[in-house]
């Protein structure tokens, strides 16, 4: 299947290995979405499907209207103190590990655990009245 890769950050072995089992095409991979661009011209290309990590609420909604949606769960892990710790935890099963910069000033440790299709169903209550 045509897909594409929204993310920031380069896939994991593991997430490679993924899309390939998956039967995935990787036509494009762009670090932002932009749905009033971007669904139009991905469905022009027969996009079927798009893989990412995290998105808000609001955008995958926009993306499950027209396409399959995949995560990668990433799992958080710990925290590393600095660098050097992140990258020796990181070493032990590269396939699968990274990190990324943590609002605390260290480090967020994060294991890729699979994926898994997002089926959006949005339900509204209303909470005040005119």
């Amino acid at each position: 299947m045509k897909s594409v890769v929204v993310s920031r950050h380069a896939l994991l072995p593991a997430q490679e290995q993924a899309l390939r089992e998956l039967g995935a095409e990787v036509v494009e991979t762009c670090a932002q979405y932009d749905p009033d661009a971007d669904n139009p011209r991905w469905k022009a290309q027969g996009v079927e499907a798009i893989f990412t990590v995290a998105l808000p609420p609001s955008l995958l909604a926009r993306l499950s209207e027209a396409f399959r949606v995949f995560t990668f769960d990433m799992e958080s892990v710990g925290m590393a103190h600095d660098e050097e710790e992140a990258k020796a935890w990181c070493a032990q099963a590269p396939q699968t590990r990274s990190y990324l910069p943590a609002r605390e000033g260290s480090l967020r440790l994060l294991e890729f655990r699979g994926v898994s299709e997002l089926k959006i169903q949005i339900q509204t209550t209303r909470v005040w009245e005119v």
